[in-house]
């Protein structure tokens, strides 16, 4: 197992996180992972959905997560992860129990079957 999440900031990961907690998964395409100054670990989603667990089995179907969802904060050097290979998604990395971020675009994540979702192509602030 390995600790220091520069490795995975070098990666510049650009496929998805999947955050399982138990009674609820987040997932949604990475915008970005940085290490900030406080060397935290920020993992910020492009968009993020969620779906409920009852007894660790999913159901509901994919909603639109709360905004503050769509980032994931914690120390550098402090959640342990494992990095492997998969036969169909390419490299991931395993951490902090169920969670997974792939590194590589995967196709299938599809925000048009996420209920209550709305991306705008507007970039202006």
């Amino acid at each position: 197992m390995q600790v220091d999440w520069q490795e995975v900031v070098d990666r510049k990961p650009k496929g998805y996180l999947e955050l399982n907690n138990g009674e609820r998964v987040i997932h949604g395409p990475i915008e970005s992972i940085v290490i900030d100054g406080s060397d935290f670990v920020v993992i910020t989603l492009k968009w993020a959905a969620r779906m409920e667990l009852n007894d660790g089995i999913p159901g509901g179907g994919w909603r639109v997560a709360e905004e503050k969802d769509k980032k994931a904060i914690f120390p550098n050097l402090v959640v342990p992860f494992v990095i492997e290979d998969t036969p169909s998604k390419g490299p991931r990395m395993r951490f902090a129990g169920a969670n997974i971020l792939y590194f590589n675009e995967v196709e299938g994540l599809n925000p048009a079957r996420v209920e209550g979702l709305v991306i705008s192509n507007d970039k202006r602030s």
